[in-house]
């Protein structure tokens, strides 16, 4: 028995020395870092895409705007849904040049909190953001906030929205009038 186990530890200590294992375990730790790289840059892009939410609308770069969602995308805001990029772009447009709250400008979109789920070719995520604009003494004040249930697939260009859905966490209200 002794000249068995003997003759078994003889090849298992040469592999131990010739580093055999270790390489065998170098392609699965391989494999995972690049499982988790590629997963960090889904995350990233989709962190850009939810800021450029913001960044674009702020610039009235509708155009742009409507190209963060996919061809058959949806953007649902105040009971309304529009779909497609040029569809979204054109009622974003629309509404903010109506201005219906008479906003000063610069206003803009300050974005947080987003939480993103990966699910392969698909993704969710779920994000705020305050809307600011200036008041009557032109310092910046709290217009809004809202909060974002997001879907979004992988194409061809990248990330899109497939489906953005905006609540408001609080009623929409113009700055006070200057006296």
């Amino acid at each position: 028995m002794k000249i068995h186990s003997a003759l078994f530890l003889v090849p298992l200590f040469s592999l131990l020395l010739s580093g055999g294992v270790s390489q065998a375990a170098q392609p699965a730790a391989a494999v995972a870092a690049a499982t988790r790289l590629a997963e960090l840059e889904d995350r990233e892009a989709i962190r850009l895409l939810i800021r450029d939410y913001g960044r674009l609308l702020d610039e009235r770069r509708f155009d742009d705007f409507g190209r963060l969602f996919a061809p058959d995308g949806e953007y649902v805001s105040a009971g309304t849904t529009t779909r497609g990029p040029v569809g979204i772009a054109d009622s974003l447009r629309r509404i903010m040049a109506g201005n219906p709250l008479g906003l000063a400008e610069p206003n803009f979109h300050v974005l947080f909190n987003e939480r993103i789920e990966l699910q392969g070719e698909h993704a969710a995520a779920t994000s705020q953001s305050f809307f600011v604009a200036p008041g009557a003494d032109g310092a910046p004040r709290l217009i809004m906030m809202a909060s974002y249930e997001d879907s979004f697939v992988r194409t061809p260009q990248g990330w899109r929205y497939a489906r953005r859905v905006v609540h408001g966490n609080m009623s929409l209200r113009a700055p006070p009038k200057a006296q």
